[in-house]
């Protein structure tokens, strides 16, 4: 196997880099009072900053359109940072979740696109997958803020635009580990919950079948020359 980026592709180190430091530190802080509240809507400008530099250059049509998507919800959601109230905070997780949602579709086509498998591939099915969880949590902050009740919670439910709450919730879900502490409750939640799931399961399903199948045409076809 030949983990060599082949030319024109970045690697996606600070993507994941800024994946795992929002999850894993940021996210912490943020709900232990050490971090502002915007800290979890700067953390994601930040990993939408990385995703721009890690945007592979030999598809320079379609990079220019992920661009400009990704600077739109960032621009957005700075905005939204800026403004106090509810529905700056709603358009903040609405811009994130679109940003988000395209910067995935991106990493997905280099992703699944024929060729050898290489390690942008590897890094990249790894960050869509961190991508989709928090992309869940926007969505479901959007439903908790605008219904309260969307969600039963055993302990204190989190601030409506405050995506921290939920990103434990949609990791939950997405591995289908279930412990129970959230309950969604609203159909839209429900339903919402229920496609994360199976997100979870038919990606992994999909990712290695494909991989695997990339991986036997390349060593095939370096057979045949």
């Amino acid at each position: 196997m030949n983990w060599a980026l082949p030319r024109g592709e970045n690697a996606l180190h600070p993507l994941l880099l800024a994946l795992v430091l929002l999850l894993l530190v940021v996210k912490p802080l943020v709900e232990l009072g050490v971090l502002p509240n915007y800290g979890m809507a700067i953390g994601l400008q930040v990993v939408i900053l990385a995703g721009l530099f890690c945007l592979d250059s030999a598809r320079q049509r379609g990079r220019h359109l992920v661009i400009v998507a990704l600077l739109t919800g960032a621009g957005l959601q700075g905005l939204a940072l800026g403004l106090p109230g509810g529905p700056p905070g709603l358009v903040a997780a609405g811009a994130a979740a679109l940003s988000l949602s395209v910067l995935i579709a991106a990493i997905l086509v280099q992703v699944f696109a024929a060729g050898r498998v290489t390690t942008r591939r590897i890094e990249g099915a790894i960050a869509a997958y961190l991508l989709v969880g928090i992309v869940f949590a926007c969505l479901y902050d959007l439903v908790s803020a605008l219904d309260p009740g969307a969600f039963q919670y055993n302990g204190v439910a989190p601030e409506p635009g405050r995506v921290a709450g939920h990103l434990f919730f949609s990791f939950v879900t997405l591995t289908t580990t279930g412990y129970g502490d959230v309950v969604p409750v609203h159909p839209l939640a429900r339903a919402l919950a229920i496609l994360e799931a199976l997100i979870g399961q038919l990606y992994i399903a999909i990712l290695l079948a494909r991989l695997v199948s990339l991986e036997i045409a390349h060593r095939r076809d370096g057979v045949g020359k």
